[in-house]
């Protein structure tokens, strides 16, 4: 039989699957002064007998015994959450501290009670609404389908270049829903608020009108082009609104004369003079 020393005590330790992190890492701490010395202090030694009897099969059966019904409440609430959610994990780590032996800290229990409440019935039928109403319902503010709101928003979040995966989901996975909490995160912020509200609002100026750069349009938004060339309306909402601002609708025009279409924001727009009008 080998003969039982720290170094192997300290290892038998750090492998069971029971030990806590911070545990773990004090005993490899334990361990790797062992290793340099080949002793340990007295004090030391006395920590090594702590975590031993901390972990001792009796104490750790007991425990279970104990959180046998936490660990029962557990696995209720964590059937009724999504596989790949962070509740779904933060349950499974919590799961693995009781088969541990080890109780809920007074910080994990108010967590756990948030999670169960969301997971409730009624939060369930209200997830269940959300999902067919986020395809075929009516985002009142916008009198449209929630998807189509929350496009919206994550267009022009994709060149911001916020929200990076819930953007990428949105866009891109056709089965996917956001939770409320998410949908509200990002239509509902101030930014995606005056963006919504330019891209819903009437159109100033209709297909086929005549307008022309706005006085106070910036150099690079004319593009070489004067103030008072006559451009045609040829849609509005052309592209994805990309600031955040009042008249921020995009506009596709083509200058008279030239056989390229301009993207153009409402606000750097004007109804063109008329020819002899007034200055």
């Amino acid at each position: 039989m080998a003969r039982s020393t720290y170094g192997t005590r300290l290892e038998a330790l750090i492998a069971n699957p029971a030990i806590s992190s911070r545990d773990k890492t004090f005993a490899e701490s334990l361990y790797s002064f062992y290793t340099s010395k080949r002793r340990l202090t007295t004090g030391r030694a006395r920590c090594v007998a702590q975590l031993e009897d901390r972990y001792s099969p009796e104490k750790l059966a007991a425990a279970l015994a104990k959180g046998a019904g936490m660990l029962e409440r557990l696995n209720a609430v964590c059937e009724r959450t999504e596989p790949s959610s962070w509740a779904r994990g933060f349950l499974n780590s919590l799961q693995g501290q009781i088969m541990a032996g080890r109780e809920l800290s007074d910080k994990q229990i108010p967590v756990l009670e948030k999670i169960e409440r969301e997971h409730n019935d009624q939060a369930l039928a209200a997830r269940d609404t959300w999902k067919r109403d986020y395809r075929h319902g009516t985002a009142a503010a916008w009198d449209t389908a929630p998807v189509k709101v929350a496009e919206i928003a994550a267009r022009y979040y994709k060149r911001a270049n916020y929200f990076g995966s819930l953007v990428e989901k949105i866009l891109n996975d056709d089965g996917f829903v956001p939770t409320i909490e998410q949908y509200n995160k990002i239509t509902k912020n101030k930014f995606a608020v005056k963006v919504l509200t330019a891209h819903f609002a009437a159109p100033k100026f209709a297909a086929g009108s005549l307008v022309q750069y706005s006085a106070t349009a910036p150099g690079r938004v004319r593009a070489g082009g004067g103030n008072k060339i006559p451009m045609v309306v040829i849609m509005a909402n052309a592209s994805p609104i990309i600031s955040a601002a009042k008249g921020a609708k995009i506009y596709k025009v083509l200058p008279v004369g030239s056989p390229t279409t301009r993207l153009v924001e409402e606000r750097h727009l004007k109804k063109a003079r008329k020819v002899g009008g007034k200055k």
